[in-house]
């Protein structure tokens, strides 16, 4: 699996994360990397899958993305935005009556995940389709162009 974030990108964002009690972030980095490949096996591949193939293959194609041909530098911050805001501030946070700080970043953190991932997925999810370790402007291009969704 290609590594998406680490404990500096997420120190990038919160530079006091680690004063914060949690000993060891491998497994919120880890649970936040999987969502972000889910989310887009959900939201992008198969939409990518229907503008590369004509439907009658589509069943007989690839069923899942290979989660190392995603360009990981494009999907860091969507990463750390999913980490603080569904798996590290959800810890911290206390869920009173009155919010406390990390239920407020933990808000935040979410919006900015949803912004961040839209546009990501309106950009064009950067992905290796022919193994060449290069990805070519025809394999990052968006696969919806102002069409309405239903």
């Amino acid at each position: 699996m290609a590594t998406l974030l680490t404990i500096a990108d997420i120190q990038d964002y919160e530079p006091d994360i680690l004063n914060y009690g949690i000993p060891d972030f491998d497994q919120e980095i880890t649970k936040a990397q999987n969502d972000v490949f889910r989310d887009l096996r959900i939201r992008w591949w198969p939409t990518q899958q229907i503008g590369l193939y004509d439907l009658k293959y589509l069943a007989s194609g690839q069923v899942e993305p290979d989660e190392d041909m995603y360009n990981a530098s494009q999907l860091t911050r969507v990463a750390v935005y999913q980490c603080l805001g569904f798996h590290v501030y959800p810890k911290l946070a206390k869920f009173d009556a009155d919010q406390d700080i990390f239920e407020r970043k933990m808000e935040f953190y979410r919006k900015d995940y949803e912004r961040e991932m839209d546009l990501v997925l309106r950009d064009g999810v950067e992905y290796d389709h022919d193994s060449s370790g290069n990805i070519t402007d025809a394999e990052k291009e968006p696969t919806h162009y102002l069409r309405l969704k239903r």
